[in-house]
């Protein structure tokens, strides 16, 4: 397989996942500015649709969406635990994705599409921040060490990977004491260093 990334994007997710199961892979970095890879190729005629990340599980065949991504290499490698493989453990997982991706990751991506004056910039702090309120609570009321289980999984990367833009954008995570838990804890896993590292994110 073959995971087409942009260092710190939402396609980190999906590298953290792939350090996580047993298999071979390659990466290769797209420039979202030009739609180039670093070996000089059109991204858009990989994925059309321009974004990160773009999976090539085969030669020509590419799949695109974390909600779609995500799932697919956490369940690669069953053994690893990474999903449910049915019933409402996999929901669980879905959902989770399904609202980090329409709500969570589209209320910081505001912040990367231009320049904003202060009115839109509080208006769009305050969504994060409402998003974020809902996903501490909902951490701080679950008996579960994860967001879906006691286990790490898809959700986990994901949520970690969003919530590192708050450095990007100057916003303070401190008051969400639930989250900074749980991510301190994603960071400590070897998948997540591995990936940081080889995207140039840490030394």
């Amino acid at each position: 397989m073959k995971l087409y990334y942009s260092p710190g994007a939402c396609s980190l997710a999906a590298h953290i996942l792939l350090n996580e199961i047993n298999v071979d892979f390659d990466l290769e970095k797209v420039d979202l500015k030009t739609h180039k890879t670093e070996k000089g190729a059109d991204y858009y005629e990989i994925n059309p649709k321009g974004y990160v990340p773009a999976l090539e599980i085969t030669p020509g065949l590419v799949l695109t969406e974390n909600v779609a991504v995500l799932p697919f290499i956490a369940q690669h490698d069953p053994a690893q635990n990474l999903i449910p493989p049915s019933g409402l453990g996999r929901a669980k997982v879905l959902e989770w994705l399904g609202y980090l991706n329409s709500e969570l990751h589209d209320a910081y991506a505001v912040f990367f599409g231009g320049a904003l004056d202060n009115e839109a910039k509080e208006k769009a702090y305050a969504e994060v921040d409402r998003l974020l309120t809902y996903i501490d609570k909902a951490i701080a009321e679950s008996d579960h060490e994860y967001l879906v289980d006691d286990g790490f999984g898809p959700a986990d990367a994901y949520l970690f990977v969003l919530t590192n833009w708050s450095n990007s954008i100057e916003h303070d995570l401190s008051p969400y004491t639930n989250i900074v838990a749980l991510r301190n804890k994603v960071a400590e896993r070897q998948s997540v260093s591995i990936a940081m590292r080889d995207e140039g994110l840490i030394a």
